[in-house]
């Protein structure tokens, strides 16, 4: 659901076959968060999702229907901007990951996001986002691409 948005897929897919679904980040990387990211089409869904939530006993938030979502988008614009600097060479990926760790308490470095997100998610994801909002921001860079196409 991330490199899309719900409503694109339910305008496609589901209003034809009479279902209603929910959005979810499953990407990999993201889904032992303690925080299930969570899009739905109207309120209704609201008291469904509560239950599979329950019965999971998982913890969600709900976040606006845009391709990206919020997390997958803000962590791949990262590792977007990591990539750039390695590709500068203003730092190696080891230091760039140190750096983040250490400096901006984060879990992962950009690199360390990327191995575990995986490179081709990362990628399509700032793609997504790219084609669909126009944004420089979320350009793909040079080194980032060649290693996705390297898959």
């Amino acid at each position: 659901m991330v490199k899309t948005s719900l409503s694109e897929v339910m305008n496609q897919y589901a209003f034809e076959q009479g279902f209603n679904i929910m959005g979810c980040n499953f990407l990999p990387g993201f889904i032992s968060l303690p925080m299930l990211e969570v899009t739905l089409m109207d309120d209704g869904q609201q008291q469904v999702l509560d239950d599979i939530m329950y019965q999971l006993n998982w913890e969600c938030t709900l976040v606006a229907d845009t391709t990206g979502m919020v997390t997958p988008r803000v962590v791949c614009m990262i590792i977007n901007e990591a990539y750039l600097t390695a590709e500068e060479g203003t730092a190696s990926r080891e230091d760039i990951d140190t750096s983040m760790r250490l400096g901006t308490n984060y879990p992962f470095g950009p690199f360390e996001w990327c191995e575990r997100i995986g490179v081709k998610h990362v990628y399509e994801v700032l793609k997504a986002v790219h084609d669909v909002t126009g944004d420089d921001r979320y350009e793909v860079a040079a080194l980032l691409q060649t290693e996705y196409e390297a898959i």
